[in-house]
């Protein structure tokens, strides 16, 4: 089997690095994923948001633009309220009207003038000679006579200048007359201005007829009149927004009619500055994903790397336990190592046959046939199995053995046998200076067991105990019987004492805490295992620097427990 293992090094070479490929592309494309997924979500989060935001400018920046217009408009039918007919057509006291309004609205108002049905001026303050004016033909006359109250679109009429009018019809007993007032267009454009946000963003509106009422973001002025296909101007209830090209440029758009519809509010943003910092997100998680992913590809390497010096030194740490396993005298009969081994060795051989069938159950899955190689891991699998099977074999000849050396019961006198077994050693420990204390129950009665097995967990126990004292120590011997139809064994030592952390392996096979080439870490699992057997129990209790204690409870008979 050696041999053929070392015969296929290529083949091993290349499955390791099939391996290590595999699992770092999983890596990879797993950290790519998470990225996509994280940069989309997040997009789209960004985008949500953007319209959540331009949706909120457009409504808040209706609400003031009415707000403002009907507060002017409320203004002028509060005028007509409270002054009568006869004081406006004064023109001292027509003009203390129009600097009150100017001093209240910043000078919103450019004119303030007092008419008659027929279009004619009664009265009229303001920088322009129009008492001689008549607007019986104006658009906005005509409505205010139907309506009462109008707010017009921006024109430029007699002035020559933007603006556009509020008028109010009133009647005063049989008589009725209009008074207007015209809004600077340029300080109505500042208010819809007014509203930024990010570096792009922009409002402006446009009547319903296709002219500009404030200047727009791509440099048409007021009175401008709209390209053709260039904005949508139906009619419709809410808001509405979405991304569109045009001029050479992206930008999300949202609109809303204001003005009982005459006029559509319309705010923009390009999609650079709503991605603007989705766009530095992606360069510094491009940066971040790239370096953790070379941290991560490093660390597999160096991972298979340690893994496979791992596996190697394991394999040689086994052929090392192997010789030892040879030469040991230290164990008590061949069936007891033999059971042991084949007990051990047993489940890994299970585990191997297992997850060999697992994967040549995945290989015969369809997505599996085109995976290179696939014929050479397909026949590497089958011997993989096979050879398990017949390491199986091997071991339960090895436990079938082990189970016709059956105990041999007699009456044992454990004080005897544990003096028995400490002078074999005992000569010996006191050239190191070792002194053996005993403290036996002299009246312990004899217990039915197999003396031979518990003289080899003595032996053991025992020699543990001289391994940890070294030099200039006590090893403490003692017996006692208990209230439970049991006895007890304490062997105690004034060695060096085990860490904590070790004492929950300390019956496990294989784990020793001797120096390389001084233990083979089975002799107190093969004592745990004789112990039970016998129907008893062994207990471990150390402190470092103190010593350790084992303690036996055996039954009186086996079974008797």
């Amino acid at each position: 089997m050696k041999r053929k293992i070392k015969g296929s090094s290529v083949y091993s070479t290349k499955l390791r690095w099939h391996i290590i490929i595999s699992y770092c592309l999983a890596a990879i494309i797993s950290i790519g994923l998470i990225y996509g997924t994280i940069y989309f979500q997040y997009k789209s989060s960004i985008s949500e948001q953007a319209t959540a935001r331009l949706v909120s400018v457009v409504m808040e920046h209706k609400g003031t633009i009415e707000n403002f217009l009907f507060e002017l408009a409320n203004t002028m039918r509060m005028v007509t309220l409270l002054e009568d007919f006869d004081n406006l057509k004064n023109q001292h006291i027509l003009e203390q009207v129009y600097s009150t309004l100017e001093r209240e609205y910043d000078v919103s108002f450019e004119d303030l003038g007092v008419l008659n049905l027929e279009g004619d001026h009664l009265a009229y303050v303001g920088p322009f000679d129009f008492m001689d004016r008549n607007y019986s033909q104006a658009g906005w006359f005509q409505d205010v006579l139907e309506k009462d109250l109008v707010i017009s679109n921006v024109f430029l009429g007699f002035r020559q200048l933007p603006h556009f009018i509020i008028a109010v019809k009133q009647t005063s007993g049989n008589e009725s007359w209009i008074l207007r007032a015209t809004v600077n267009a340029e300080k109505f454009a500042s208010l819809v201005e007014h509203v930024r946000f990010g570096k792009t963003g922009f409002a402006y509106i446009v009547s319903r007829d296709g002219y500009y009422q404030t200047r727009s973001r791509d440099g048409h002025m007021v009175m401008d009149q709209v390209m053709p296909g260039h904005l949508d101007l139906e009619v419709f209830e809410g808001v509405r927004f979405w991304e569109t090209d045009q001029d050479q440029r992206s930008f999300f758009r949202a609109k809303t009619w204001i003005k009982d519809n005459e006029w559509l509010l319309v705010v923009e943003q390009d999609v650079d500055d709503i991605y603007g910092e989705l766009y530095h997100l992606r360069q510094n998680a491009v940066i971040f994903f790239g370096l953790g992913g070379s941290l991560l590809l490093i660390l597999c390497l160096l991972s298979m790397k340690f893994l496979l010096r791992r596996v190697k030194l394991i394999d040689a740490e086994k052929e090392l336990l192997d010789e030892q396993l040879i030469q040991s005298h230290k164990l008590a009969s061949i069936g007891q190592l033999s059971a042991g081994i084949a007990h051990e060795i047993n489940n890994p051989l299970a585990i191997i046959g297992e997850e060999a069938g697992w994967m040549q159950d995945i290989l015969k899955r369809e997505n599996m046939q085109g995976i290179p190689e696939h014929d050479e891991l397909t026949d590497s699998l089958r011997e993989i199995s096979v050879q398990a099977g017949r390491c199986r074999k091997i071991t339960h000849k090895l436990l079938s053995f082990s189970r016709k050396m059956d105990a041999t019961l007699r009456k044992v006198d454990l004080n005897q046998l544990i003096d028995e077994v400490a002078a074999l050693r005992e000569k010996e420990a006191t050239l190191y200076s070792i002194k053996f204390i005993r403290d036996y129950d002299e009246t312990l009665p004899m217990i039915l067991t197999d003396s031979s097995q518990v003289r080899q967990v003595l032996f053991n126990l025992i020699n543990n105990a001289i391994d940890a004292i070294d030099k200039n120590g006590e090893i403490h011997l003692s017996t006692r019987k208990n209230k439970d139809s049991s006895v007890a064994i304490t062997i105690r030592d004034t060695g060096t004492g085990i860490h904590q952390e070790n004492l929950t392996r300390i019956f496990d096979p294989f784990f020793t805490t001797k120096e390389p080439g001084k233990g083979t870490g089975l002799g107190l699992s093969i004592c745990h295992g004789i112990i039970e057997k016998l129907g008893g129990t062994i207990f471990v209790a150390s402190k470092v620097g103190e010593g350790t204690t084992f303690t036996i409870r055996l039954p009186l008979e086996i079974g008797s427990d």
